[in-house]
């Protein structure tokens, strides 16, 4: 996946590109490196087989239980 400049991101969103769907994961994350919130698909139990790439970026924000984000860790 290619870095996309400033101006690319604001074109997708004003052209409604960067859609989401139900299913997805999303993390916000401000200038200073800090998770403000993540979002995922609201069918999600502790039963889900969550993604290996969104397991590591749960990691590097120390949420090592989804349950964590019910319990108002997140801003």
């Amino acid at each position: 996946m290619s870095k996309r400049t400033k101006a690319e991101v604001e074109e997708m969103v004003e052209d409604d590109e960067f859609d989401t769907d139900d299913g997805d994961y999303g993390f916000l994350i401000d200038r200073e490196g800090n998770l403000k919130t993540m979002f995922c698909p609201d069918d999600i139990t502790r039963d889900t087989k969550i993604p290996s790439s969104v397991k590591r970026i749960m990691k590097i924000f120390k949420i090592h239980d989804i349950d964590q984000l019910d319990a108002g860790m997140l801003h």
